[in-house]
């Protein structure tokens, strides 16, 4: 499972919340919540939101979708291994 909800964040740019990727793995939003934290902690994932350190340093603070609605999305790291500033917004 933890193969596929990778799968399902690389398809997704702008990253996806909690509830839908619990929906997509037909899975309880505590189990996906901890593989997410998991991956987080081995820099796999990162989380993108008004809490996430990535937007305090973007530079498109103003018209972020994910800001305005306060959600809180999660997002895999780039192979590069460095998030660039609006790169994961829509």
């Amino acid at each position: 499972m933890l193969s596929e909800l990778l799968r399902l964040l690389e398809t997704h740019r702008g990253g996806l919340g909690l509830s839908e990727l619990s929906d997509a793995l037909n899975a309880e939003p505590s189990a996906v919540e901890g593989m997410l934290q998991m991956l987080v902690q081995r820099g796999r994932v990162i989380v993108v939101g008004a809490d996430g350190g990535v937007c305090a340093s973007c530079g498109v603070q103003e018209q972020c979708n994910l800001l305005a609605t306060h959600q809180t999305r999660y997002v895999v790291v780039p192979k590069t291994g460095r998030v660039e500033p609006g790169v994961v917004c829509y």
